[in-house]
């Protein structure tokens, strides 16, 4: 990595005003980018970068937006090397959004930014002013996130063939649509207004893309509230290694369903049966064992009460469909045990009794064949992708599966809702939105999502550590901490890195990557980095910073109850912010734990935001920043397990609490601040409340301001 480098790159005029930059303006995208093309970097929204080493003057950066829409800047870091402070402002036209102070430490403070609405020659610009004798390094690159299409070529899927009369199977005259855009660099494709479109290829268990979107650029599909009708386990798009994408205005659903439900009968839990009847609105469902690499289950549903249509359930792993008169009347024979999931001593027993005593009244089963599939949608190493006004009636399995993305990602008014919540309990078999590893924050806005009709968190946004098992001088023999999950694409010379201890309780220092070594058919690889920190030890937890999905933004979105049990959500990463969100049957959950190899999350926070659960919690597992502001707590309780540091409760209102509204685990430090209410009664006037509401810990402190 050179000493000095300045960049002026892709889009508008980037300028230094201290001195000549002796670099090529393409350093350090080449550097951190080396697989990409300069053409290819601008197409990924990757429109500037700076890297800037021991520098003890004043910085002047700015870049004159070419073209209007959303910004971020990411993988952003300063880090004071020598003397007191440095300060850090940045200004998007004549608005100042940021002014902050950044002293010396072992860790760089990160500087992951959004610039919204951003209009066409506006100035983007960010100040570095140390103080005397003050010597500091920083990087960031700044990239668009609002997809550009300009003098493309119109492709109409009705000029290829597709009738769109919801009968002829138009999935060929589609692939052809795509390919002659692809072909032309990129294109505009176009569906009928309001048209439906059976888009079926082949109708065996071949996974089928109806959008093949592997490596291109510049493609736009407009849908014009078109309805797709896909076979499952088909996906609607692979979007993998692709950059400047927008999907708009489309209607997904399935044919066959993935899924049936069955009005139950009679629950014998000795025999570990359930018998159902599956009604007529379902095709015939198949019988016999599954023939599925993987677990097989479906879901109990035991209403709220009589005739509501949210409720509790479980998962039932099933071993057999057995008819029993008619092709309708169906035995479901239970398994013993999860054998095959990720915790396969789970017993069932007890499942299949709680359904039976709950008074259960339907099954949600799996379709033999088609369900728990993967024909989840893909948004894999891409960027500058943007998904617009789409709505899902359900998937296989994973609903949108969105890893390793080098440039921002966006879902606006994307939704996953069962088509008739009069009678229906299925939304997806797995995660919502599975998000990994990725190094500009995703936004979800405006999304309404059945939430308790998935079987899964609605929100899985995480990465995983790895395990040092070797140190020779600066090169550092690794295994992943779950499974063989090596993320090996996602090492890239220049990301900083952090190694702390076993358990993620001390930092033993932070160091930049030089170079990543893949070992071939094994769980381990190497990695270089520019210096070891003291004190580290063999079995030390190594973080890639860059890759934990910093300054994520959902904003504006509404889970529904609708379905057998509460949504969840799981966050396994930092900087992840939650904006004007009513969140129904809801359990929330920052999660440590060691079994799926995960780092302690850092800074989430929660604003404006109603959670609502029957029986759901908010859960906080050893993070190190949780803010929650304004936040509106229905019947739920919130649960800090042990070390919990800085989580502050600022206007947090408890309505209709549960008799121990908080529960406080040992080592934990619980601020409550501002206005915060339990039944409207104000906790910092009535400490009582605590006394009698609150489980804590005697090592833990819990503050009233």
């Amino acid at each position: 990595m050179p000493l000095l480098l300045v960049i002026f790159f892709l889009v508008g005029l980037s300028v230094n005003v201290y001195g000549k930059n002796p670099y090529e303006s393409s350093d350090v995208m080449e550097t951190r980018f080396p697989d990409l093309t300069s053409a290819e970097r601008m197409e990924a929204g990757l429109v500037d970068a700076v890297e800037l080493a021991a520098n003890a003057e004043a910085f002047d950066w700015s870049h004159i937006a070419e073209h209007s829409g959303d910004y971020q800047l990411g993988m952003a870091w300063i880090r004071v090397v020598e003397g007191s402070q440095v300060r850090v402002t940045m200004r998007v036209g004549n608005t100042l959004v940021m002014d902050t102070r950044v002293e010396g430490g072992i860790e760089p403070i990160r500087l992951e930014r959004r610039f919204e609405g951003v209009e066409a020659g506006d100035t983007i610009a960010i100040r570095v002013l140390p103080d005397a004798g003050t010597r500091y390094e920083m990087g960031f690159h700044l990239a668009l996130a609002t997809p550009v299409f300009e003098g493309l070529e119109v492709f109409t899927v009705a000029d290829f063939g597709a009738l769109g009369d919801g009968e002829s199977d138009d999935f060929a005259a589609v692939q052809r649509a795509v390919a002659a855009a692809r072909s032309a660099g990129g294109g505009i494709i176009q569906f009928g207004a309001g048209q439906t479109y059976r888009v079926i290829g082949r109708d065996d268990m071949t996974i089928e893309a109806v959008f093949n979107l592997n490596g291109a650029s510049n493609i736009f599909i407009q849908g014009n509230e078109a309805t797709l009708i896909l076979h499952p386990p088909d996906r609607l798009a692979d979007i993998s290694n692709a950059r400047n994408i927008h999907i708009d205005g489309l209607k997904v659903d399935y044919w066959p369903l993935h899924y049936y439900q069955g009005d139950i009968n009679h629950i014998d839990p000795e025999n570990m049966t359930i018998d159902i009847t599956v009604p007529d609105r379902y095709s015939v469902p198949e019988i016999g064992q599954p023939q599925h690499r993987g677990p097989y289950f479906g879901r109990s549903f035991i209403p709220h009460r009589p005739g509501s249509r949210a409720g509790d359930g479980d998962n039932i792993y099933v071993r057999e469909v057995e008819q029993l008169g008619s092709e309708r009347e169906l035995r479901i024979h239970v398994r013993a045990s999860a054998l095959g999931s990720d915790t396969p001593d789970v017993g069932m027993y007890q499942r299949v009794l709680r359904a039976k005593q709950g008074g259960a009244t339907e099954l949600v089963m799996p379709h033999l064949r088609y369900a728990h599939h993967d024909g989840h949608t893909i948004i894999h190493n891409s960027g500058r992708v943007l998904l617009t006004n789409m709505y899902w009636s359900g998937a296989s399995s994973f609903w949108l599966n969105i890893q390793d993305n080098i440039g921002p990602v966006t879902l606006r008014n994307v939704n996953l809702q069962v088509k008739h919540p009069e009678t229906e309990l299925f939304a997806s078999w797995r995660d919502g939105m599975h998000i990994k590893n990725a190094r500009f924050g995703m936004t979800i806005e405006d999304c309404d999502i059945d939430g308790a009709a998935m079987y899964d968190d609605v929100f899985a946004i995480y990465t995983r550590i790895h395990h040092i098992i070797g140190i020779e001088a600066n090169r550092l023999e690794m295994r992943p901490a779950f499974r063989n999950h090596k993320d090996f694409r996602t090492w890239r010379s220049g990301d900083w890195v952090s190694i702390w201890n076993n358990d993620q309780t001390v930092l033993r220092g932070m160091s930049r990557l030089q170079q990543a070594e893949d070992v071939g058919g094994e769980d381990r690889f190497y990695l270089t980095i520019a210096s070891l920190p003291p004190d580290t030890q063999s079995e030390d937890v190594l973080i890639n910073e860059e890759v934990l999905n910093r300054n994520t933004l959902i904003r504006n979105c509404r889970i529904g109850e609708v379905g057998t049990s509460s949504a969840t959500t799981r966050f396994r990463a930092s900087d992840i912010h939650f904006e004007n969100n009513d969140f129904r049957e809801f359990s929330f959950t920052v999660e440590f734990n060691p079994f799926w190899g995960t780092p302690r999350s850092r800074g989430v926070y929660v604003r404006n935001t109603q959670i609502h659960s029957t029986n759901g919690r908010v859960l906080l597992q050893w993070p190190m920043g949780v803010h929650f502001e304004n936040v509106q707590l229905h019947n739920t309780q919130l649960i800090a397990n042990p070390h919990n540091l800085d989580v502050q409760l600022k206007d947090v209102q408890w309505i209709d609490a549960p008799r121990h509204f908080l529960n406080v685990g040992a080592g934990s430090d619980i601020s409550i601040l501002g206005h915060s209410t339990v039944d409207g009664l104000l906790l910092s006037t009535n400490p009582h409340l605590l006394r009698s509401g609150a489980l804590m810990n005697p090592t833990a402190t819990v503050s009233i301001d």
